[in-house]
């Protein structure tokens, strides 16, 4: 996609207006005609430039619709994170539900909150965050609206289809196993370090500050254990206890984690040493997928996942009915004895 280069002098804003600057950067995220289109997929009609977008969505899917907001000094500091990752992981929380689902991201709306004193430079780089996210899952951003604010927010809604089978969060069963992609607890670990005013300095450092800039959402993993059978998911925003505790609540069950089992990447291992399983039970902003199922077919997804080279699958748990009083996740250490962890999961402030 042929990208304009920022300037060199930051221009106003207020002499370019808003028309102007919705123009210019609808030129970020516009793709080229010749972009492919998926196979099969239902086409976009109209998209930036009239009153709003219009598209036709592929025949026999279903329309699965999210959103997400970020709100300067609550979900992102522009002390340490960049404009061009804040687009990307704008839209990325976006697609990981919509992956959390078992849906194909589609189309997205953005709505930008400015403050005083942006420039023109900044909202280019966000927007090239945005286009490179889109371009990663073949999603076309194709409108929104960009108003003044007290305080910098980026609020974007996003388009998914989905076939007969969705991932749901109240699917799971009594004897069901429970299951994590890839590792937890890198996203928290990178924030960590940022609060502390640390500049990572060594290669485990800088891929936890990676994993939090810049998340990766389990769009093909997600379909592979949809395709599988797997019909219980969500996505690990949160922390794997407080999300647990979500899916639980949904589906009117019990959940049993296994502390040893919670996979740990080498690099929150060596950055964190002991506190690394704790940071990997309560951190959030992982957006790895969290499902459940039974053993046999989770273990011929795992399979499938780790052929197809994507996000292994790892068994952390198990469902179990839910009993009068008890609470809705626990854990247990490596003895099997209840334990009990010193960090909590993020609920958002309200």
């Amino acid at each position: 996609m042929q990208q304009e280069p920022f300037r060199t002098v930051m221009s106003s804003l207020s002499a370019l207006g808003e028309f102007g600057l919705i123009e210019r950067l609808a030129q970020i995220v516009t793709p080229m005609p010749s972009a492919p289109a998926l196979p099969g997929a239902g086409g976009l009609l109209l998209g930036i430039g009239d009153d709003a977008a219009v598209w036709t969505p592929t025949p026999g899917t279903r329309v699965v619709a999210t959103t997400d907001a970020l709100v300067e000094g609550v979900h992102f500091d522009l002390r340490f994170t960049s404009w061009r990752d804040l687009g990307w992981k704008a839209l990325a929380v976006n697609v990981s539900d919509a992956a959390a689902m078992g849906a194909t991201p589609r189309f997205a709306l953005v709505t930008l909150g400015l403050s005083r004193g942006r420039s023109l430079e900044e909202l280019e780089s966000l927007y090239h965050g945005l286009a490179d996210h889109a371009a990663r899952f073949a999603v076309q951003v194709v409108g929104g609206d960009v108003v003044s604010s007290p305080t910098t927010f980026l609020s974007v809604a996003l388009l998914a289809e989905a076939g007969a089978h969705l991932l749901r969060r109240d699917a799971a069963r009594p004897g069901d196993q429970v299951a994590v992609t890839g590792t937890l607890g890198d996203a928290a670990g990178g924030l960590r370090l940022l609060l502390a005013g640390r500049q990572p300095r060594t290669e485990a450092e800088r891929e936890l500050v990676r994993r939090h800039n810049r998340p990766e959402p389990r769009v093909p993993e997600a379909a592979l254990l949809r395709d599988s059978g797997v019909r219980c998911g969500m996505d690990l925003s949160d922390g794997l206890l407080g999300d647990c505790a979500r899916l639980a609540r949904a589906s009117g069950v019990q959940i049993e984690l296994r502390l040893d089992a919670v996979p740990v990447s080498a690099a929150l291992r060596e950055v964190f040493g002991e506190e690394a399983a704790e940071i990997a039970l309560a951190g959030g902003e992982d957006y790895e997928l969290l499902v459940t199922g039974r053993a046999e077919v989770l273990r011929a997804a795992a399979e499938r996942l780790r052929t197809a080279g994507l996000a292994p699958l790892s068994l952390v748990g198990q469902v179990r009915e839910r009993s009068e009083g008890a609470e809705e996740v626990g854990v247990l250490d490596s003895r099997g004895e209840r334990y009990t962890p010193r960090l909590r999961s993020w609920e958002h402030p309200l």
